[in-house]
């Protein structure tokens, strides 16, 4: 009788691992889903994965110049790539000197963020899964609050070493539905909603 609870104890705990394991590997394989197209930004923490070759498996943080520091290949520019096209170019360079048909996976566990600040109902920073205009970031930032000026919207953005600043006119496109004013964010853009003056 007790060797039949312990039997079905460790059953239990063996189906409970393996479906964790499960879980852990689709929730990774939806978030490196939904990362496919997206273009990898200053300050992204990517995971570099070399198959059977734990001392290349590493975590590696994009440093403002959008280069990764990677064992044996240096400094590689990352940035403005997706995952795929840096799984090819850490493959090629490995293949070329160090590996004879490497397996590199990429996956990117922490992706960059704007910030939306002033005027809105949940200012904070967001994470960037892909493409991100400046009104679905005010949208997901809960929306505009009461007293703001959506026509005088400024997204600041480091290019180049150097602070720029746009200054977008919301209304046109909730108005008028002319979109041309609602320009595509980059990550750690800084959107700043003022407040109207009456």
């Amino acid at each position: 009788m007790k060797l039949s609870k312990v039997t079905a104890i460790l059953g239990l705990l063996a189906l409970f691992t393996a479906y964790s394991a499960v879980g852990v590997c689709a929730q990774k394989g939806e978030q490196k889903r939904r990362a496919e197209n997206y273009r990898i930004g200053v300050g992204d923490l990517l995971e570099i994965e070399v198959y059977d070759e734990p001392d290349l498996t590493k975590e590696v943080r994009i440093l403002t110049d959008g280069t990764l520091s990677f064992p044996l290949l240096g400094s590689i520019q990352a940035e403005g790539l997706t995952v795929g096209e840096l799984e090819k170019q850490v493959t090629s360079l490995l293949a070329a000197k160090y590996l004879v048909n490497p397996q590199v996976t990429v996956f990117v566990k922490e992706f960059s963020n704007v910030f939306v600040f002033g005027e809105v109902k949940k200012p904070g920073s967001f994470p960037i899964y892909g493409k991100i205009t400046v009104f679905e970031a005010i949208t997901l930032a809960g929306g505009f609050t009461e007293v703001a000026n959506p026509s005088k919207v400024k997204v600041i953005r480091e290019q180049d070493g150097k602070e720029i600043s746009f200054e977008v006119d919301v209304t046109r496109l909730t108005k008028r539905g002319d979109s041309s004013q609602d320009i595509e964010l980059q990550p750690n853009d800084h959107v700043i909603v003022p407040r109207s003056f009456f």
